[in-house]
C-alpha cells in the first residue's frame, strides 16, 4: 500500500496494473470547492488494464488487492526533484480522510465513514 500522498506544483501520475490487481483511490480534500469531500476509486488489474490518470492536488494511493502479487507501471508528467520534492504526505489511514461521494454515489455504505483501505470496493 502507499498512500495518502499529494503533488502541489502540477505532477500528474499515472498508474497500470500489469500483474495482479490493485484499487487506487483518490481525494479532494481542498477546502472550499464544491468537490471538497469527493472520492473516486477504480480498480484496475492485469484482467482489465485501465490507467489510473491522478491529478497531483488530489490525496491518492493504492492498495494491492487479491491474492497474487503485482506488478505496477507508474508514470509522472514531471520528474522527482530530490532536492526540493514537491510531495505532501499523510498516513495511510488518515481518520479525518471521510469522503461525502464515492464515484458520484452517496449511497456507497463507505460514505461518511474513515477511509478503510481493506474494505471491498463498492458494486
Amino acid at each position: 500500500m502507499r498512500a495518502w500522498h499529494r503533488h502541489l506544483r502540477g505532477q500528474v501520475d499515472y498508474f497500470i496494473c500489469i500483474e495482479g490487481s490493485i484499487k487506487v483511490s483518490a481525494y479532494d480534500g481542498r477546502e472550499g470547492p464544491e468537490t471538497y469531500g469527493e472520492f473516486d476509486e477504480i480498480v484496475t488489474s492485469s484482467e482489465r488494464l485501465r490507467v489510473a490518470r491522478l491529478p497531483g492536488i488530489l490525496w491518492h494511493g493504492y492498495k494491492a488487492i487479491g491474492t497474487e502479487p503485482i506488478r505496477l507501471l507508474y508514470r509522472v508528467n514531471r520528474l522527482y526533484d530530490y532536492e526540493d520534492p514537491d510531495e505532501e504526505r499523510r498516513p495511510w489511514n488518515d481518520p479525518t480522510i471521510i469522503p461525502k461521494f464515492i464515484n458520484g454515489r452517496k449511497e456507497d455504505l463507505r460514505v461518511g465513514k474513515p477511509w478503510d483501505w481493506f474494505a471491498a470496493p463498492y458494486k
